[in-house]
């Protein structure tokens, strides 16, 4: 998508100040769907992770129980959600299959089943990462993005075992550089 768009500005802007009689139409209608796509396959990652916006103020200032059950609603709620934006993106897709795209001329149908495809994917990873929660028995308050907890403890760890493998000689040569610096 990128480099469409970037071929698009090229002709645009660099080919058209030569005068150069070269058009490239289809790159924004290109670009426009790929970004379409984009958006429900990126919704998919977004819920298999947890990462989606979220303002947790009630949840934090309930007691923990309380706060549990609003989270696990609020699952539901997004289930149901995805649920009707796939229904919609199925009728959609019927409607595109009619239709055609004005300037690549592909049936619209590959633009509108990417409504059901990003639903289904997210729902399918949300109800993963619901499952996930529960058999892990991880506290659902706390299931925001454990790939990043992992991975700075991972640093952290990484960090402790290099402070203990430096070299006497390195040390004491450090040290002198600090006392340097100092002066």
């Amino acid at each position: 998508m990128t480099a469409i768009i970037f071929f698009q500005v090229l002709v645009r802007f660099v080919f058209g100040k030569f005068n150069l009689p070269i058009s490239a139409p289809w790159t924004e209608e290109l670009s426009r769907y790929l970004m379409i796509w984009a958006i429900f396959i990126g919704a998919a990652l977004v819920a298999r992770r947890a990462d989606a916006l979220a303002v947790e103020a009630l949840v934090q200032a309930v007691p923990a129980a309380v706060g549990r059950a609003i989270k696990y609603c609020a699952h539901a709620l997004s289930l149901a959600f995805y649920g009707w934006v796939f229904w919609l993106g199925l009728a959609w897709a019927e409607f595109g299959n009619s239709e055609v795209a004005p300037v690549l001329g592909v049936p619209m149908i590959w633009v509108y089943s990417s409504m059901s495809v990003g639903a289904a994917l997210t729902i399918i990873n949300s109800i993963t990462l619901l499952i996930e929660t529960i058999i892990d028995e991880k506290d659902i308050l706390e299931v925001i993005d454990y790939e990043m907890e992992e991975a700075l403890a991972e640093v952290e760890h990484v960090k402790a075992n290099e402070r203990q493998h430096v070299p006497a000689t390195l040390k004491l040569s450090l040290a002198g550089h600090k006392e340097g610096w100092t002066q």
